[in-house]
């Protein structure tokens, strides 16, 4: 009997990352015929300097999944990262709060919402008892975040920890203790477009995603999306809606366009004029619109935690999108310096060379040679670790017990059970090269590969890929004590907690 279930086993991973390998090979002729591909220097880009962009991403190990650059309608840079691919949904985190604003948009257009000023308790007539701030608060309100509720940036994590247990998601945001009159203080709180989110739905009697889906996807052609919700069948209008990069490519050109696409007004040019000015200042000068960061009279962002971006300069009629799994965007010398200095108004001088090695540089950085090289360890205590059960303090990913499986499989597994007795086998790439594990409660794709540091520090690298998240893991083995670290920066993890083997 265990020999059956063995071999089922094998067969489930063998078969996983054959349909895996395999779906990345099929390609949909249509789908990427709405922009055209230009040469670099034709849209006054310098290959030269977006070549620079390989290297720091190597060196500086950013952990950047894709990045594109359009201009004047024309795909000038085009670049995905391994384990990352061009045919992957990803969670844009926060970026899905412009989304909302758009659909709200949508819904004022067709009379769904008489407009933006609509008090937000006419939505909700069964919440009878609500903070003071319901009296007045308006759509506006919470699309410019100045909702004046206790709730922001310091303390969202443990509202939002609140939210999740709520039975009823409005109610418990009514309650939420106001800190500020309407409208006048900017305070950066979810639970704002998870209200949007509701509204849309009791306003249009549509989810946010098939509203979405109906009204806006489905007339882009974007048909391949996966968007979080509640058990009322609500999604989460502040974030975890997951695009491909290409899709993302495409919300870009809309808003550059003001709302049109191709021949059609998916979305007034009033309200995007209105969603992308700013409505909230800054003491930087910059501000906050409908749902999107606000730059200047010509630059706007939708922006989400761990370096997703949609970004757009009408002045240079540009489109500039990222997804990534945790890095500092604004970062000096970083991503957005290196794109910044490599564009200039005008068309420049064909540089035919720098372009060659900019495409060469595109293709290397999408195969498994494009991950910094791992030195090979020939006296790791290899046998100190493999095959034997590690088990956990307590630490913040709720991990018990974890053991690397190398005899009996074809292949390397990261077995890890957590606090609740859940076991998850993850197959385990060694060194460069990631494997891959769909997770089937959400069908988000991670990469996952273990190398030896040190002679003494074996470091699993967790990458959730489709999401925001990276997890490092170092086992340390130390004489006296082991040890495990656990770091991801978009979540400020930094455990260190101390292992002891189970005997066997």
């Amino acid at each position: 009997m265990k020999k059956k279930l063995l071999l089922c086993l094998i067969l489930v991973f063998v078969y996983s990352e054959h349909v895996f390998s395999q779906s990345q090979n099929i390609k949909n002729s249509n789908e990427f015929s709405d922009f055209k591909t230009g040469e670099p220097e034709e849209e006054g880009f310098s290959s030269l300097k977006l070549n620079e962009i390989f290297p720091y991403v190597r060196t500086q190990q950013v952990n950047v999944h894709s990045l594109m650059i359009i201009r004047n309608d024309k795909i000038i840079f085009d670049a995905y990262f391994y384990p990352f691919t061009k045919s992957l949904q990803h969670d844009i985190a926060s970026c899905t709060k412009s989304i909302t604003s758009l659909l709200v948009g949508i819904a004022i257009d067709k009379r769904f919402i008489p407009n933006e000023n609509e008090l937000v308790k006419n939505y909700f007539p069964e919440i009878k008892s609500y903070s003071k701030n319901f009296q007045t608060l308006t759509i506006k309100d919470l699309l410019t975040m100045t909702s004046g509720l206790d709730c922001g940036s310091d303390n969202e994590e443990t509202v939002l920890s609140g939210l999740f247990k709520a039975s009823d998601w409005p109610a418990y945001i009514f309650n939420i203790p106001s800190t500020n009159t309407p409208g006048k203080h900017f305070s950066y709180c979810s639970c704002n477009f998870y209200l949007l989110a509701e509204i849309l739905y009791r306003s249009t009697k549509l989810s946010p995603e098939k509203f979405a889906d109906k009204y806006l996807f489905k007339q882009m052609g974007i048909k391949n999306f996966y968007w979080t919700k509640n058990n009322k069948g609500v999604n989460y209008g502040w974030g975890d809606l997951a695009l491909k990069p290409y899709d993302m490519a495409k919300i870009g050109r809309l808003l550059l366009n003001n709302g049109k696409w191709n021949s059609a007004q998916l979305i007034s040019a009033n309200y995007i004029k209105k969603a992308t000015s700013i409505q909230i200042q800054f003491s930087n000068h910059k501000g906050y619109g409908y749902g999107f960061w606000v730059d200047n009279d010509h630059s706007f962002n939708a922006e989400g935690r761990g370096g997703q971006k949609i970004h757009i300069d009408r002045l240079y009629n540009a489109i500039v999108i990222a997804t990534g799994g945790g890095y500092n965007w604004d970062e000096k010398g970083g991503l957005s310096d290196l794109i910044g200095n490599s564009i200039h108004l005008d068309a420049l001088s064909k540089n035919q060379l720098a372009y060659d090695s900019l495409k060469v540089a595109v293709a290397y950085a999408a195969k498994m040679s494009g991950v910094l090289p791992v030195e090979s360890l020939t006296n790791t205590r290899q046998d100190s670790l493999f095959n034997r059960t590690l088990i956990f303090e307590k630490n913040s990913l709720n991990i018990s017990t974890a053991r690397i499986i190398t005899s009996g499989y074809t292949d390397t597994l990261f077995r890890i059970t957590n606090s609740a007795g859940k076991v998850v086998n993850y197959p385990l790439g060694i060194g460069t090269k990631y494997r891959y594990f769909k997770d089937p409660s959400s069908n988000h794709i991670y990469a996952i590969r273990g190398y030896w540091k040190s002679q003494d520090d074996f470091v699993i690298d967790f990458n959730t890929l489709t999401k925001i998240n990276n997890y490092t893991i170092n086992f340390i083995l130390k004489h006296e004590e082991n040890q495990v670290t656990i770091k991801e920066g978009t979540q400020a993890i930094n455990d260190t907690v101390r292992v002891h083997f189970d005997g066997n």
